[in-house]
């Protein structure tokens, strides 16, 4: 068997796709083999499938390799899904925010999270931010950190010049202050949850914009956590003054893929991670919208690979490079999550950021929006009533979801006062508990993603 020595190189931009490809190869290698010797999970699902290290040359044989769920790790993350020769002291917890009803986790290696923060610094000098600028983030800083974690992060925070607003404490009743705060502060950057300037945007649309904007300060906005619809990103841009840049991350990898200036798609951070993009088992096509696959290439002491996120996004053709002249692998439009999913009266499936773009000309009279999913042909829509509601707004938009979900779908509406963010501060506007696999729902079979 062959002995791959660790491979470490530097963040940097790789105009040559072919050497990035040779990099990947070679870190997937030695990824692979040591799942294989130190991680007695891997070791027992490999031969489960009769697949062994020196089959696994490159990105060209990942397919061989079965998937990883959230489940997986969650059985066998006190048991045998740990490498048995990590260092206790160079790991740290990562705990995720549970949106889609289980909170997740897992653990990852300190050099992992230094790759974390290279690969944001670099992704944020993207928008015109520079290290050292102000920076203000709509989030929710702390949720889910140790209380040493905690200590770092406000730390890291007075000497970035990094600033908070608590995402989840986002109101009607607070939003002057916050906007008070933003004024006063004059960040460079604006970085936070999609949700949250959404709601922020539509504050300032009616009572004027940022005092001052224009003058050097926003220079971009930085939205992630949740997917962002055209319309959406329109509103933000024209409140703010300033371009939007979306951010494709999670909890258990932080920054996955980055927008650019050119804004034609996201740049993976192909350093550290194999995004592949699955529909029926196999690769999606441009413009196909697929099931987001993930092998972190640095994380050795919790290995994911194939590691099925959950999320949904679109394919691109990698031949064709960006405006911008970066050779980074993208993916295009983020459109959610499996969980996301609202499944029609028959069978047909539609993604969360379909009914942003449905319910976007309907703001007028419906403040807040989010439907349920919890048997199939069945969905509640619960609606948060604005200025102008009438009874005939509401049969328009019944009318028209029955038309995309079908005439037999039945639609129960509640009406509340608000409809509450989760604990991170997002707001989902789909919700489905229909536990879907989206290989299967998409045509595909098999769970290990391999070629026929």
């Amino acid at each position: 068997m062959e002995i791959i020595e660790p491979n470490v190189h530097i963040l940097q931009v790789l105009a040559d796709g072919v050497e990035l490809q040779r990099l990947a190869d070679v870190d997937v290698r030695r990824l692979v083999e040591h799942a294989y010797r130190h991680v007695p999970y891997y070791r027992a699902r490999m031969d489960a499938v009769g697949v062994t290290p020196s089959d696994i040359r490159g990105l060209d044989d990942l397919h061989k390799l079965p998937f990883l769920t959230k489940d997986d790790v969650r059985r066998h993350l006190y048991f045998d899904i740990m490498s048995d020769n990590h260092d206790k002291a160079e790991i740290l917890k990562i705990t995720t925010s549970g949106s889609t009803g289980e909170p997740f986790v897992c653990y990852v290696d300190r050099a992992q999270l230094e790759f974390r923060w290279a690969a944001t610094l670099r992704s944020q000098e993207w928008t015109g931010y520079r290290f050292g600028d102000r920076c203000l983030r709509l989030w929710h800083q702390t949720l889910g950190m140790s209380r040493s974690q905690v200590l770092r992060e406000k730390a890291d925070a007075l000497l970035t010049r990094r600033r908070f607003i608590p995402a989840y404490e986002m109101s009607d009743a607070t939003l002057r202050a916050f906007v008070a705060q933003i004024e006063d502060y004059k960040p460079v950057l604006l970085d936070g949850y999609a949700e949250s300037f959404n709601f922020l945007a539509g504050y300032l649309k009616q009572h004027g914009r940022l005092r001052g904007v224009g003058q050097g300060w926003p220079k971009g906005i930085m939205s992630s956590a949740q997917s962002l619809p055209e319309a959406s990103r329109r509103v933000i841009e024209d409140a703010f003054g300033c371009r939007v840049f979306d951010k494709y991350g999670s909890r258990e990898f932080s920054g996955i893929a980055y927008e650019c200036d050119a804004h034609q798609g996201h740049h993976v951070v192909a350093e550290g991670y194999i995004v592949e993009v699955l529909k029926d088992g196999r690769p999606a096509q441009p413009g196909e919208v697929g099931e987001v696959v993930i092998t972190d290439l640095n994380n050795h002491c919790l290995p994911f690979l194939r590691y099925r996120i959950g999320d949904l996004a679109e394919a691109m053709d990698q031949s064709k490079p960006c405006a911008c002249g970066r050779g980074l692998p993208r993916v295009g439009r983020i459109e959610g999550r499996v969980q996301s999913i609202i499944i029609g009266a028959d069978g047909q499936y539609l993604p969360g950021t379909f009914f942003a773009h449905l319910f976007k000309d309907y703001d007028h009279a419906v403040r807040q929006f989010q439907i349920v999913q919890e048997r199939r042909g069945h969905v509640t829509l619960r609606v948060v009533k604005g200025g102008r509601y009438s009874e005939e707004v509401l049969q328009e938009i019944l009318g028209l979801l029955r038309q995309y979900l079908g005439a037999r779908m039945a639609i129960d509406v509640e009406f509340l006062e608000n409809i509450q963010m989760v604990r991170t501060g997002k707001r989902l506007a789909t919700v489905s508990r229909l536990g879907l696999d989206f290989q299967a729902l998409s045509g595909g079979g098999g769970d290990t993603g391999r070629k026929a």
